[in-house]
């Protein structure tokens, strides 16, 4: 894995993008002084009202889920982002419930799901287990699933670690993880758009970043022209403020999410080993995506058996929420292929 693997070279970038954003923390709060950090009490918005919820008592965690559908359906497993949660399949969610038991995790560290505290916990391999854990908690012994950005990168190891369980894969907007870490170290521009995974590398200060100005990397992420979501509509006031309730609510700190990427390069191992897939797969891909170098989903058709791509003209990373209809029509199309 080249200068992955190597500490020093991990830690000179570290620190450059360390200085850099604390160079920005300190312009902010020039502007905007102590208000810059204050901490808000917020209201439940009612968008996340009325959802059918339960909790999983794994053996190390209980994860926290959101349910449509009846519980005599086919699964329907999805798996949420970074800085996400079950909310990002919301159009998913209510698309497929009629043929489907939908079920929308938040992975451990995130909303109401349990969060260990050391990043020891936060690794690939727990990631993956919680995953074939939950559909076995579930009462099944496979699922379809559906996984975007890092819950992307759990599905991928998880397919690969437990095909069995997989009757059929949609991945949005995340490549294979390998093909992901070997592009970093090959292609300037996509080193360039993985800054923060170095960032992160850092203690405390992401978490500060993150909770800096009310938030507002959140509206940045989903909202800005870099990276935010083309259909404004889909991306609403309640729905920014449901994120930020969720992300300050209930024990929750950015600290347990941004550990899944403190693990990244320490566990380079675990993400380079690719094997073939032979269930079938789709690929889907908003190409307009800010953080993410379209080539590599093209490179992740490697050794699939059954593996189709599908772009998405002028959709942003958070395809699923930009284009749901577009999204949806495919996965309905894939899943009626035998």
């Amino acid at each position: 894995m080249l200068f992955l693997q190597n500490k020093f070279v991990v830690n000179i970038i570290r620190l450059y993008y360390t200085l850099y954003c604390i160079f920005l923390l300190i312009l902010g709060f020039s502007f905007k002084g102590w208000k810059s950090f204050q901490r808000f009490i917020r209201k439940k918005p009612k968008c996340l009202e009325g959802w059918n919820s339960g909790y999983l008592k794994l053996k190390e965690v209980r994860l926290h889920y959101v349910q449509t559908g009846s519980d005599d359906k086919p699964l329907l497993l999805f798996i949420h982002g970074f800085p996400e949660f079950w909310y990002s399949w919301r159009f998913q969610l209510e698309e497929f419930k009629n043929e489907y038991r939908c079920v929308a995790i938040d992975q451990r560290g995130y909303n109401l799901s349990d969060k260990p505290e050391g990043k020891e916990f936060y690794t690939i391999d727990h990631l993956v287990n919680d995953v074939k854990e939950s559909i076995e908690l579930l009462g099944y012994s496979s699922a379809i699933i559906v996984s975007h950005d890092w819950g992307g990168c759990v599905g991928w190891k998880f397919a690969e670690k437990y095909p069995e369980m997989c009757e059929k894969l949609v991945f949005m907007n995340i490549p294979r993880p390998n093909v992901l870490l070997n592009y970093i170290q090959s292609n300037w521009i996509q080193f360039r758009k993985s800054w923060y995974m170095f960032f992160y590398q850092t203690e405390k200060f992401p978490e500060m970043a993150w909770t800096f100005d009310d938030m507002n990397n959140l509206k940045l992420c989903f909202r800005s022209n870099q990276m935010g979501l083309r259909n404004k509509k889909n991306f609403t006031d309640e729905d920014l403020e449901a994120w930020k309730y969720v992300f300050s609510s209930n024990g929750a700190s950015f600290k347990y999410p941004i550990n899944y990427y403190r693990n990244l390069f320490s566990d380079v191992k675990a993400f380079d080993k690719e094997i073939s897939l032979e269930m079938p797969i789709l690929i889907i891909w908003g190409d307009n995506d800010g953080a993410l170098e379209s080539n590599m989903a093209k490179i992740s058709l490697k050794n699939l058996k059954n593996g189709r791509l599908e772009f998405i003209a002028g959709a942003s990373h958070w395809v699923q929420q930009d284009e749901p209809e577009k999204c949806n029509n495919l996965m309905r199309e894939f899943f009626a292929e035998k």
